[in-house]
């Protein structure tokens, strides 16, 4: 498990971060943060093992140079506007899935907006049974803990809410254009940068929990990627030529998908299905759709309000809830 920042430390850290990158004394940095010269020296030490960028010199004192990209629960919460998601979290160097460890912690009573995440998963989670590659440092791959009161017949919706909490991210944080793929999938040049992978505990009529695993692809350049996804995947950094920050595109998600989630609760698909059809990249193209063991070619003619995709095919009309789609 990734140890938290001392209480030392988190008190030196914010003093730093309001200075804005200017050099702060060491008796000024003690003074604000109501703490020993001694105790700044030790903070100082434990901030860099975590690889924040701090500056010394002689004469001026320390400045925060740049702060760290892992994934620590003080810097998830650091200026995070949500109202549950990301208030509970737990945060690993490795795990063999997060999926697998949120399921556990739901069980045990875990409450709605936890996190589970890790630096790295050495089995993670993709749909039909499949890997998600999943290495260290480079993207985030988290699972959420949710508890809508919905019928089990809406849950499918909550993956086309994630792909456009996706979406939104990538275009306003980057610029670039990504694309949702019905059902779970979130795309930027045709390759797959997201992943969503929804696991339920429910009743006939009553869902118990939700778990969400998403993947995001971050800052992996293209020799990263195994040679049989290098054609398929992509990530942030490839599309945009340069290493982004992952903390910043983990609040920006965990802020515009929470605004979503809370109207989908209460109103169902409809308020963003439109907004996930702008977004969609099957809708009003010729598809062939694989369905548990049905194959079905058509039109990709809508999104209904339970998230299915309406195909129009030569024997009329289908409303297809999950598949594996290809485009002709």
């Amino acid at each position: 498990m990734v140890d938290l920042l001392s209480n030392n430390a988190e008190k030196v850290l914010k003093v730093l971060k309001r200075k804005k990158g200017r050099f702060l004394a060491t008796r000024k940095i003690a003074a604000s943060a109501g703490l020993s010269s001694f105790n700044v020296y030790q903070s100082i030490y434990h901030l860099q093992s975590w690889e924040y960028q701090i500056e010394s010199q002689k004469g001026k004192g320390y400045r925060l140079v740049k702060p760290t990209d892992l994934l620590l629960p003080f810097e998830i919460k650091d200026n995070l506007h949500t109202k549950f998601l990301g208030q509970k979290i737990h945060s690993y160097q490795t795990l063999k899935s997060t999926n697998l460890l949120a399921y556990k912690l739901a069980e045990a009573g875990s409450p709605e907006g936890a996190i589970v995440i890790s630096e790295k998963q050495t089995a993670g989670k993709g749909r039909m049974g499949r890997e998600w590659f999943s290495p260290s440092k480079v993207g985030l791959w988290m699972s959420l803990v949710l508890r809508p009161d919905i019928p089990p017949s809406k849950a499918a919706g909550l993956s086309l809410c994630a792909g456009l909490a996706l979406a939104q991210t990538i275009q306003n944080l980057f610029g670039l254009k990504a694309k949702i793929k019905w059902p779970n999938d979130c795309l930027i040049n045709g390759k797959k940068v997201a992943g969503i992978l929804l696991e339920l505990s429910a009743e006939i009529d009553q869902i118990r929990f939700v778990i969400m695993g998403v993947g995001i692809n971050i800052n992996q350049k293209r020799s990263d990627f195994p040679s049989g996804l290098q054609d398929k995947a992509t990530s942030i950094r490839i599309e945009l030529g340069q290493r982004v920050r992952r903390l910043d595109t983990l609040k920006s998600f965990l802020e515009k998908f929470e605004k979503i989630y809370l109207v989908f609760r209460k109103k169902g698909l409809g308020t963003y299905r439109q907004d996930i059809k702008k977004y969609s990249s099957v809708l009003n193209k010729e598809i062939r759709i694989k369905s548990g063991d049905e194959v079905i070619t058509g039109k990709a003619y809508d999104i209904d309000d339970n998230g299915s995709l309406v195909i129009k095919t030569k024997d009329g009309t289908r409303a297809i809830i999950t598949g594996e789609v290809n485009l002709l």
